[in-house]
């Protein structure tokens, strides 16, 4: 899917581009809760991923929508795709 430069400044903005992609999915006959089916997780595990971080279902979203995780979060990815969030827990205060 093409995306173009105004449907790009959607995407920062996490309300339109959650209604934007139950929009395009709604246009094949398809919901988070069947791309969660096909993936084999939780649809809310898919729901969550439109709320906060969570790269696995991102992705799945992405691909459903033939776009890239980086292309439809962009806020959660930094210029090469590499997801910019923390990884492992935070270290303990002594």
């Amino acid at each position: 899917m093409d995306i173009d430069t105004k449907t790009s400044k959607l995407f920062r903005n996490k309300a339109k581009r959650r209604a934007w992609i139950i929009y395009q999915l709604a246009l094949t006959d398809r919901s988070l809760a069947s791309i969660a089916r096909e993936a084999g997780i939780s649809r809310q595990a898919v729901w969550q991923a439109l709320i906060k971080p969570y790269p696995r279902a991102e992705k799945i979203i992405a691909e459903s929508l033939n776009l890239t995780p980086e292309t439809l979060f962009p806020e959660r990815y930094d210029s090469s795709g590499v997801p910019n969030r923390k990884r492992g827990r935070p270290p303990t205060k002594k």
